[in-house]
């Protein structure tokens, strides 16, 4: 019980330090991370420790690159005598953004290389202990149709790591956009794969003691339903953003009929709709051909449909429509639900802003979606943006030049 409290006033010290960073407040952001520092040494815990070094040090490196750099061996130290290769590789990133600073290109790249390697091994040992995971499970509930669903995501993750990493091999000149790219990677796995799948698994666990009722037992179902459906959700927005950003290829433009698109989305989503008593408006009008590479339109406007459906209360209305403005074509995407608040509204599209947010039923989503679709329709010529206010709905419109 003592560890665990010990453990509860350092996470809030480090936090306190994180919101004034958040704040651009460096000093106070710095103070609070020693005092969860000397918080560590005291009640002897080294991890923690080790934390707060590199946290110092990251917070240092505009200020004094040398003495950022000494907080950094001494975390790695301790990296080292606990053998933890998930700190190692927090520590040769952190250095690697302070060689940076100091304009110290090859030693900053070799950092992270450092870093990837290290990343490699932690995803290694995660893999091979799921895998052992899954045997357990195998051999206590015959389930195969959910063990091949994660045995198939597993190898989809690993894809993904190797198209990632075979490709930040060649952008030694782009270490700035490597480094966005692996941090908005591994957070999604580490945060909101690692998430659902956790939760499967237990479930997994639950079901093979043989110890529930049918009732029981069909709550448990329900929910490995709803964690493979947020994890299987997840997982395809990822692969559609890593596929753009590592082999940013152009779109293949024709002439898309709106409303087509649109219909496609609710047919696909109609079931998630109803679960939720959700009334959609989607008037057959006049159609509005416009030009866009059409499987990146679809999942616009999917992910738009998707997200006002996740963020309406149950028994709310959803209005789409398309039409003709000018010599572009509006598609907008209403809805009556919680909407979104000022502060959040300019971060929507932003890279590098990611947020976990969570739908009026507790789904949660990433924030991915929107930063995607935006990179889409911007690849399409287009615009996207939204008028919302908190409480009282959203809009999200999509804007593409008329085919003629």
């Amino acid at each position: 019980m003592a560890d665990s409290i010990d453990v509860t006033r350092h996470r809030l010290l480090t936090d306190s330090a994180d919101d004034f960073a958040r704040q651009q407040d460096t000093s106070k952001a710095i103070a609070y991370h020693k005092r969860a520092l000397a918080h560590a040494r005291l009640h002897k815990l080294p991890e923690h420790e080790a934390r707060s070094l590199t946290r110092i040090a990251i917070l240092l490196k505009g200020q004094d690159s040398s003495e950022s750099l000494n907080y950094l061996d001494s975390a790695r130290e301790i990296a080292l005598r606990l053998n933890r290769a998930d700190l190692l590789a927090d520590i040769m990133k952190a250095r690697s953004a302070v060689y940076k600073q100091q304009q110290n290109y090859g030693d900053a790249l070799a950092a992270l290389e450092a870093h990837q390697e290290l990343l490699k091994t932690v995803f290694e040992s995660n893999r091979r202990k799921e895998e052992a995971r899954q045997r357990a499970v195998e051999q206590n509930k015959d389930d195969r149709l959910i063990f091949i669903m994660i045995s198939t995501s597993l190898v989809l993750l690993f894809l993904v790591f190797a198209l990632y990493h075979r490709k930040l091999s060649r952008l030694n000149r782009s270490l700035l956009k490597s480094n966005r790219i692996k941090d908005t990677l591994f957070s999604i796995i580490g945060h909101d794969l690692r998430g659902p799948a956790g939760n499967i698994m237990q479930a997994l666990d639950v079901l093979g003691l043989d110890l529930l009722d049918d009732a029981e037992e069909k709550e448990v179902i329900t929910l490995l339903k709803e964690q493979s459906w947020s994890f299987n959700e997840t997982l395809n927005t990822l692969l559609n953003w890593a596929t753009a950003q590592l082999k940013g290829a152009e779109p293949q433009v024709a002439t898309v009929n709106a409303m087509s698109a649109i219909q496609r989305s609710l047919d696909l989503l109609r079931a998630q709709a109803i679960a939720k008593n959700i009334e959609i408006s989607a008037p057959a009008g006049n159609p509005v051909a416009v030009l866009a590479d059409i499987d990146q339109l679809d999942f616009v406007v999917r992910n738009l449909i998707s997200n006002a459906i996740k963020f309406s209360y149950p028994g709310g209305r959803i209005q789409i429509s398309a039409e003709k403005q000018d010599h572009n074509g509006l598609i907008a995407v209403h809805d009556d639900g919680k909407g979104i608040p000022a502060e959040k509204q300019a971060e929507l599209f932003s890279e590098g802003q990611l947020n976990s947010t969570y739908g009026t039923k507790g789904e949660k989503g990433t924030g991915l979606g929107l930063m995607l679709s935006w990179d889409f329709i911007r690849a399409n010529h287009g615009r996207i943006w939204c008028d919302s206010r908190e409480g009282a709905g959203t809009t999200f419109y999509i804007s593409l030049p008329l085919a003629m």
